[in-house]
């Protein structure tokens, strides 16, 4: 397959993804390459470690991945490397042919829900898909923190948005592809915006049901699904794109700290008790009683200004599921009508489901 010339932005088509299939088939005839892989500085370390044991040299340079592109565009100016871009046409004909799987694997699919950064794994799902099953619906999903796909469906073109800290880090490209958007516009059925907390969620979701670990961008296609996005698939075939794992132990226990703080597994509260022996007995025998977890507890009696016989314990619990969770917090406001609890860190909208 030719590579073609990009005068404009260039519109996949499924002829380009079916020759990539045969080539995958036949077998790719490897030819030694000096491959340079440029990476956010925040990038896992896991990421770049693999990188370099695939035997690609890594440059860790920048905050964002359009720090990683300009280096990338000073490398191909001054020693006439090759620019290898999520959405170049050759890499979404690959991409593509996760699309024939899916349909050819699954022809029963009604909808195929994609994870979103520049756009390139939902373009080439899209005309995969659309091609071999005229009727799947294609959805795509990223972070309500960075939605530069939306933005762009919205203007009619690829516009910039700032990128901020998520736990969809993946999908942290701050403008869709021109060639991406492109080949979605005006065919795109759905594109869903996901909330954080809900990828943390997803996160864990996978862990515990599937034994599966991926990255907040890998889920972010469950998490819509999760945050009840897409009513309209309650009962039909449906096909979330996980579509990453990139990520190392350090962040993913802070996710999981995360999910489960959100979906109220993890509950933080403060409550005033005598200050004598039995204040703390009637506490814990509470949270044996409802078979909670006691991660943390810590008492604070210097700052405290009212009842000198009072000390406040800030307390940091763990239960089973949101159900366990309502019913001990019923028993701990009867128990104590002071009580204060911490909210989570997630829109209004959402935290009435949370509580």
């Amino acid at each position: 397959m030719d590579e073609p010339v990009l005068d404009k932005p260039y519109v996949l088509s499924f002829n380009e993804i079916k020759q990539a299939a045969e080539r995958i088939e036949n077998g790719i005839i490897h030819t030694p390459l000096c491959v340079t892989v440029v990476l956010p500085e925040h990038c896992p370390p896991s990421q770049s470690q693999r990188c370099a044991e695939l035997g690609a040299d890594v440059v860790m340079l920048g905050e964002t991945f359009e720090d990683t592109v300009n280096y990338a565009k000073k490398a191909n100016r001054e020693d006439r490397q090759i620019i290898l871009r999520s959405d170049d046409p050759l890499v979404m004909a690959g991409l593509g042919t996760l699309g024939m799987e899916i349909i050819t694997q699954l022809p029963e699919t009604d909808a195929v829900i994609v994870p979103v950064a520049t756009g390139a794994l939902l373009a080439a799902t899209l005309v995969a898909c659309k091609k071999l099953k005229c009727t799947c619906l294609i959805y795509g999903a990223e972070c309500s923190k960075v939605p530069k796909m939306m933005k762009a469906l919205q203007a009619g073109q690829p516009v910039p948005v700032p990128v901020v800290p998520n736990l969809a880090q993946g999908l942290n490209a701050s403008i869709a592809g021109d060639n991406a958007f492109a080949t979605i516009k005006g065919r795109l059925d759905r594109m869903l915006v996901v909330d954080e907390a809900y990828i943390a969620r997803a996160v864990i979701n996978l862990l515990e049901r599937e034994r599966l670990v991926a990255d907040g961008a890998g889920v972010c296609a469950l998490a819509a699904v999760m945050q009840g996005l897409v009513p309209e698939l309650r009962g039909k075939r449906a096909v979330c794109i996980i579509s990453g794992g990139n990520i190392d132990s350090g962040k993913l226990s802070r996710t999981i700290q995360r999910g489960l703080g959100v979906s109220g597994r993890m509950m933080r509260f403060a409550v005033a008790l005598p200050d004598h022996c039995r204040g703390l007995e009637v506490l814990a025998k509470t949270i044996a009683e409802e078979r909670a977890v006691l991660k943390s507890l810590v008492t604070e009696q210097m700052w405290v200004h009212t009842d000198v016989g009072i000390t406040w314990a800030n307390v940091v619990v763990e239960t089973a599921n949101e159900e366990h969770a309502g019913i001990f917090k019923d028993r701990l406001r009867n128990l104590y009508p002071t009580i204060r609890f911490a909210m989570v860190d997630i829109d209004d909208k959402h935290k009435a489901g949370l509580r």
